[in-house]
């Protein structure tokens, strides 16, 4: 603990990739509630945004799925979220959509590095937003090694957006490769 009773700064703030800098000190910790607030698409959460969603809203769909892009407003040049048509959970799956998420995971990936604008992507879920089962694909610019591994999507909130320009080709290119899957 630090002089002021918080949590010690974790290492990482000291990572050359590491987003910020200057005078961080960690929050307090609240503590922990005996219940999780409701989610977007449970009970009591709101309404399901994606099962609201029209499909001319995603850049690729079947007839299990669908992937939305952020562009315009990504400042990476592959941002994507991957969605089930249905309303499930990851813990939901079944085992022909998770060899399926596997599969397209690894389309996505392989079609994104190939591209010369993306260093790396990065597969990630987070769950705490809403129920609906949602994935996300981060593709690190090129060379831009300091907004490497975990603090991406951090960078992701703070640098401006890539023009369609160089987004629009490789959407097209990650589409057409899940064409070719299907």
């Amino acid at each position: 603990m630090t002089e002021d009773d918080r949590l010690p700064l974790p290492g990482f703030v000291e990572w050359p990739n590491f987003p910020f800098e200057g005078d961080l000190r960690v929050q307090e910790v609240r503590p922990f509630s005996d219940v999780e607030a409701p989610r977007n698409g449970e009970p009591g959460g709101g309404e399901c945004v994606s099962c609201k969603a029209a499909d001319d809203q995603y850049i690729w769909t079947n007839e299990r799925w669908r992937l939305k892009t952020l562009a315009p407003f990504t400042p990476l040049p592959l941002l994507y979220i991957l969605e089930t048509r249905k309303h499930i959970d990851m813990h939901q799956l079944d085992d022909d959509l998770a060899s399926e998420l596997g599969r397209i995971s690894v389309n996505i990936t392989r079609t994104g590095e190939a591209q010369p604008e993306i260093g790396r992507v990065h597969n990630n879920r987070w769950g705490d937003g809403g129920e609906h089962f949602h994935y996300w694909y981060l593709g690190r610019p090129m060379g831009a090694e300091q907004l490497g591994g975990f603090t991406l999507p951090m960078w992701g909130f703070i640098l401006p957006p890539i023009p369609t320009e160089v987004t629009d080709p490789i959407t097209e290119k990650v589409v057409a490769s899940l064409e070719r899957m299907t």
